[in-house]
């Protein structure tokens, strides 16, 4: 796991450009795969602020009280997040001063997680999007990771006539996993994020994929 802000939804919206992606049937399909194309470009080229108007307004927000969170001192803005999130925050914590949060945006730290290699150039190749299925304003499309479905899919949701990103099943999932292992471990959530995070290494460009 990478302390990365953007490592909750990066591999969930970055596709290879070597990915055969499948035909799309219907307009809709095509809005949405557009969508993904958009966003993957914008990391590729490492324009993360780029991809923040392409995320749903929930998606938003659950990053807004990432970094809100990580800005407030103290514990108590951690133990009000769920634990994808706190995990996220207590990373940004480890990695950015107080006044670096203060200043930066949310898309500001999204540039910055690409910028320093949070995420390597091989989490981006390495995934695509497969087939995808729209009912009503939700859809869903398969994410393919080394030509394997992934365990969260790629969901998306149709705001204002436009599709956008949801990152929920990938905060969900992330919060399950991260109650599991805590549970396995016998210590409760924050602390075993803590010592997750203590065996990362110490600058961030050293978490780079090869």
């Amino acid at each position: 796991m990478r302390v990365a802000f953007l490592a909750f939804f990066v591999v969930l919206i970055a596709a290879s450009t070597g990915f055969a992606a499948p035909p799309r049937e219907t307009p809709e399909e095509r809005e949405v795969a557009a969508t993904f194309d958009a966003a993957r470009s914008a990391l590729a080229e490492k324009r993360g602020s780029a991809v923040i108007p392409l995320l749903s307004r929930n998606s938003v927000k659950a990053l807004e009280s990432v970094r809100e969170a990580a800005r407030q001192p103290g514990d108590a803005p951690l133990q009000r997040l769920e634990p994808a999130e706190r995990f996220a925050a207590m990373g940004l914590r480890r990695y950015l001063g107080p006044a670096e949060l203060r200043r930066m945006s949310v898309g500001d730290i999204a540039n910055y997680a690409l910028a320093a290699g949070w995420l390597g150039p091989n989490i981006i190749a390495r995934s695509g999007l497969g087939p995808v299925r729209v009912k009503g304003d939700r859809a869903s499309g398969l994410l393919m990771v080394d030509n394997r479905p992934a365990l969260v899919p790629a969901d998306f949701v149709r705001e204002g006539g436009a599709w956008r990103i949801d990152l929920a099943s990938v905060f969900t999932f992330g919060s399950q996993m991260l109650k599991g292992f805590a549970a396995m471990s016998g210590k409760d959530e924050t602390a075993y994020i803590a010592d997750l995070l203590d065996r990362l290494p110490a600058k961030p460009g050293a978490m780079k994929t090869r």
